[in-house]
């Protein structure tokens, strides 16, 4: 299984010209940290990143790292990810956004197992909005009463439109992302907490 972390975010509602990806909470980038749950998770036979012409800074970053990185059009999200399916056709793809710094490997493993019981080419996790709302963050994608996290599973196998299955996990590991000044925030203080807790474990 293929993991692949969207980065084509411009991140124009955070001001300063910040790259979504590149805003660092605690020290590290949003996308050092998605990254690294993913690679500490241990389910996934490859990880790459998904960039576009709106983040340079991110692609250089991720390069002089190794990440293995493909180029989408920058033409909005949709339009992005198919381009990127299209390229990873033949493989199941946990698809995840580069703006969740709260996620760790735990999250990962669980939301996986999740996602890999609902059956169907296209199963996304979703959060309720009412606890969405209680953590401080402005719901940006509803389907309902439900948020979504922006982490699907796919398999790209299947082409064409396809019927996509939710399912619900009230983590803030994948529910606080980092789309405003507010938000960075939040997420700022919940890292912090999250970091302090593992140094105090010592992990």
């Amino acid at each position: 299984m293929i993991a692949a972390v969207m980065c084509g975010g411009a991140g124009s509602r955070l001001g300063a010209g910040e790259e979504k990806p590149l805003v660092k909470l605690g020290g590290k980038h949003n996308v050092d940290r998605v990254i690294g749950a993913l690679e500490k998770s241990g389910r996934f036979s490859r990880i790459i990143a998904a960039v576009s012409p709106n983040t340079p800074r991110t692609r250089e970053f991720l390069a002089s790292r190794g990440v293995d990185i493909i180029d989408t059009p920058g033409a909005g999200y949709p339009q992005d990810l198919s381009f990127l399916l299209a390229r990873l056709a033949h493989e199941w793809v946990l698809v995840v956004p580069a703006d969740i710094p709260l996620l760790t490997p735990a999250a990962v493993g669980e939301a996986l197992d999740l996602l890999l019981k609902e059956h169907g080419p296209a199963v996304s996790l979703v959060a309720e909005k009412c606890f969405v709302e209680k953590l401080g963050v402005r719901p940006s994608v509803l389907v309902g009463d439900l948020c979504h996290s922006g982490i699907t599973l796919f398999d790209a196998s299947v082409a064409g439109p396809v019927e996509e299955r939710y399912v619900t996990m009230n983590r803030a590991e994948i529910a606080v992302n980092v789309n405003t000044k507010g938000e960075k925030e939040l997420a700022e203080l919940l890292v912090k907490r999250a970091d302090d807790f593992t140094k105090d474990l010592g992990l």
